[in-house]
């Protein structure tokens, strides 16, 4: 059986996704960036976490999840473990900065 593997979309494409379907928005940041600034509705989840805790945190394998971090260096690492651990729908959009909408704090 061949390895399912996480697509890449741009921000844009992540932006249309949340707007038009149940999604859960995955920021792998630490908890210091994640509380300066991230994205309405993500749900935090430090890469350094994400194979331990993402069947507590994430328990549906077919939820559609979006993930990002910083720059896009942790949120694919995040995506290939998330894909190992049997997750199917795994988008990841890159970073926050490069995020062209709103942010919260």
């Amino acid at each position: 059986m061949m390895q399912e593997t996480f697509q890449t979309i741009s921000p844009e494409e992540a932006k249309k996704m949340m707007d038009e379907m149940s999604v859960t928005i995955l920021d792998v940041r630490e908890v210091m960036e994640f509380s300066s600034g991230h994205i309405s509705g993500a749900q935090n989840l430090p890469v350094g976490s994400v194979r331990r805790l993402a069947s507590s945190a994430l328990p549906d394998l077919d939820a559609t999840i979006l993930v990002y971090c910083l720059s896009g260096m942790r949120s694919a690492t995040a995506c290939t473990i998330l894909t190992e651990l049997g997750y199917t729908k795994v988008y990841d959009f890159g970073g926050i900065a490069s995020w062209p909408f709103e942010i919260e704090y």
